[in-house]
């Protein structure tokens, strides 16, 4: 190991990479939308809102993991003892945000197809 010095990212720049991650995420969803077959402004809008729900659920994910294997979270995500929800029910609302919007394309492609 080196004894290199760790620089602070700003808090802009974190920033700023974040919402880039989030920008090229719905580029895509966007772009897979129109590229599929029979894609129209109502697929694109489906997996628009797949996408969001899956980052959505996904970040939900991590926070749990986080809280469960006792890793520091940001100072906007730590929430005190007292008023902090049950685990469980994080963990069940981060699952069921991810599987709605599957069951809602899976439902659309059996019916239509």
């Amino acid at each position: 190991m080196s004894d290199q010095q760790f620089r602070s990212i700003p808090p802009q720049y974190r920033l700023a990479i974040g919402l880039s991650l989030f920008a090229v995420f719905l580029i895509i969803f966007i772009v897979a939308g129109l590229l599929a077959p029979g894609g129209d402004f109502m697929l694109v809008y489906l997996n628009l809102i797949t996408g969001i729900a899956l980052l959505i659920g996904v970040f939900g994910l991590l926070i749990y993991a986080a809280r469960q294997l006792g890793w520091p979270l940001l100072s906007f995500l730590q929430v005190s003892e007292e008023r902090r929800d049950e685990n469980w029910r994080l963990l069940a609302m981060s699952l069921a945000v991810i599987a709605l919007p599957l069951i809602v394309i899976v439902t659309r492609h059996l019916l239509l197809h």
